[in-house]
């Protein structure tokens, strides 16, 4: 084993020995001081923590006992048995009690629950009183995670007379509570408790500070802007993105007066700033905007304006919670989105794998839906305003934008620049989207018709879409790969006819396709377009002969006095000269006159209802009226 030879004093190898040693002292003295300092930072901290909790509790610590006094009697104000004069009785001396600390008491969490009972339960004095110790504070209270409800109380339960000092209280502070999270759901409950005026005048804080001075009637931005000078219109919307952008950072989106603002700035924004507000909201807070009128827009101007990362992240967004597809599709405003969306991405890879599974999955509900039945009625005859009203369309169609600038570009290159917008050709994007295959939206969408054709057409809202499948959609557009399933649909169609009616069907049996109100039309309506389409574009020529076959041929004397008399009517003027002849042979000798004159009288006869009776209308009339 080899030994260590001894250093001797002096020499090099000594020297360089100690200087070692010497450094290592110097690190173990420099790492001793760091850790002392690290633990007298983290001892500060602590201390500060401690200081602030302390600072937050000393104010209940001080009203222990008096939060315990008046939980006691909350107890029994709160009981059933309790009486509604027992009740005024209590308030009044828990009011009496905490009179001039309600706002220290709000901040706790059980002070504020008593609190809130004393306003549920007490008379307009009482409530009175409670707003006017609150409105000194009402900033902080807003704020507070538990004093926010006691204002959310106060505002639901104020009367008619009270709501104008309520909005006084807020006046000034709506911007700065938007940007808060407590602060924004009170500010949502006194918007949505507010008349026309009073929520135009609090949207009006947002604009500037002149705005939050302003005594007059507010206006609406729109109206507003039509009024400024070029200079004051930048302005404003400076004011209103110093605003909206943290809102939006912090996806504090939910108050329909956050939509409002955000909808208006949109549409009066250059482009420029839409497409920083695009890619602030394109992710999961879009989908808490497209419940309400304004929030849908700017859900339809986020996947319109946005560019093709911004709508992935839009629709995963979207697609991210269970069924919210699904609700969507329901929602009177929600589906717009969804009809935008289906108009507007050119990525239908991604459609198919974020939107449509949860519309296929529930097709048979979408279709008697009375908002989610558009959707696939636009897929099948798009923008028509029978189905889809025109305002809807407008707003699933914002118009173009300049892509930067405060107007359009002087640029001559740039000129002409647009956000958003799309490439792929409309047919062919719905072609994608319906499918080829049984498995296919359309394929799915043909076989729920050929099963429930009978259930469908005596659905009010089912019946356009089967009518639209019939027909194989607007330009044949599932002739393509779905020619036999929509053939089936119509061989459907005639069969449901098939079996003999009952003159009086009995109580819980449905009436005969035939004879119902709603699917006699539907029918009534393929009969007309048969007549309209040449053969061989996928048009329904075949269908009046089906339906002669199964259901009509020798039992028209049957129809007459019905809802059928409409489609015998429309029989006899179609394009198919059989079936005339013998309708001729077996109505002439009742009705006394050729079929031709007959039918004729009855669609000018038809043609002088103005309206569609409603369902009570019809309720009150007799068969033989129509």
């Amino acid at each position: 084993m080899a030994v260590a030879k001894p250093v001797k004093p002096g020499t090099h190898a000594d020297k360089s020995k100690r200087k070692r040693v010497h450094d290592s002292a110097d690190d173990a003295k420099v790492l001793h001081k760091k850790a002392k300092l690290d633990t007298s930072i983290s001892a500060s901290k602590h201390a500060a923590k401690s200081d602030l909790n302390a600072a937050k509790t000393k104010g209940t610590k001080r009203n222990a006992a008096l939060i315990q006094d008046i939980t006691a009697k909350w107890e029994k104000l709160r009981h059933p048995d309790t009486t509604a004069a027992q009740r005024i009785d209590i308030v009044h001396e828990i009011l009496n009690q905490v009179q001039g600390r309600v706002a220290d008491l709000a901040m706790s969490h059980t002070a504020s629950r008593v609190i809130q009972a004393c306003a549920k339960h007490g008379n307009e004095t009482d409530l009175k009183a409670l707003l006017a110790e609150a409105a000194p504070r009402v900033v902080d209270l807003a704020k507070s995670s538990y004093g926010h409800f006691l204002l959310c109380k106060l505002i639901s339960a104020a009367t008619k007379a009270q709501f104008p000092e309520i909005l006084k209280m807020f006046k000034g502070h709506i911007a700065q509570l938007l940007r808060h999270p407590c602060g924004a759901a009170v500010i949502d409950d006194l918007y949505n408790e507010a008349t026309r005026k009073q929520q135009d005048a609090m949207a009006a804080e947002l604009y500037g500070r002149e705005y939050v001075l302003f005594s007059g009637e507010a206006k609406r931005l729109p109206e507003l802007m039509k009024e400024l000078p070029a200079a004051k219109q930048k302005a404003v919307l400076r004011n209103i993105a110093q605003h909206a952008i943290p809102i939006m950072e912090k996806a504090l989106v939910d108050p329909p007066l956050v939509h409002r603002m955000l909808a208006e700035y949109i549409a009066a924004s250059p482009g420029r700033s839409v497409s920083e507000a695009v890619q602030l909201l394109s992710g999961p807070p879009l989908v808490r905007l497209v419940h309400t009128k304004e929030g849908a827009q700017v859900a339809c101007a986020v996947i319109t304006y946005g560019t093709a990362k911004d709508r992935k992240k839009a629709i995963k967004g979207l697609a991210g919670q269970a069924d919210s597809i699904f609700k969507m599709a329901q929602d009177e405003f929600g589906h717009v989105v969804l009809l935008c969306i289906l108009d507007t991405v050119d990525d239908t890879a991604l459609l198919k794998k974020q939107i449509l599974p949860e519309l296929q999955s529930n097709l048979s509900e979408l279709i008697k839906s009375k908002f989610g039945r558009r959707i696939i009625l636009q897929l099948l005859h798009p923008n028509q305003q029978k189905y889809v009203p025109l305002h809807l369309q407008h707003m699933a169609h914002p118009p173009p934008k300049p892509a930067s600038g405060f107007e359009i570009l002087e640029d001559q290159e740039h000129k002409g620049d647009t956000l958003g917008g799309s490439k792929k050709d409309n047919e062919l994007r719905r072609q994608e989207i319906l499918g080829e295959g049984a498995s296919s939206f359309a394929g799915l969408l043909c076989k729920a018709c050929k099963l429930n054709a009978a259930d469908m057409l005596r659905d009010p809202q089912a019946c356009d879409v089967i009518v639209e499948v019939a027909q194989a959609g607007s330009s044949g557009v599932l002739t393509t790969h779905h020619s036999c399933a929509v053939h089936d649909v119509r061989q459907a169609i005639a069969q449901a006819a098939t079996p003999v009616p009952l003159i009086s069907p009995k109580a819980g049996e449905e009436e005969h396709v035939l004879m119902s109100y709603f699917s006699s039309r539907a029918v009534r309506r393929l009969i007309v377009a048969s007549s309209h389409h040449a053969s061989g574009d996928g048009a329904i020529t075949d269908f009046p002969a089906l339906l002669w076959e199964a259901a009509l041929k020798g039992r028209c004397q049957q129809w007459l006095g019905t809802h059928a008399e409409k489609i015998l009517a429309a029989l006899a003027t179609c394009n198919h000269s059989k079936i005339s002849k013998a309708m001729e042979v077996e109505l002439q000798p009742i009705l006394g006159k050729s079929v031709e004159q007959w039918a004729a009288d009855f669609v000018q006869h038809g043609s002088e209802v103005s309206k569609l009776p409603t369902k009570k209308g019809i309720k009150k009339h007799s068969v033989s009226q129509f």
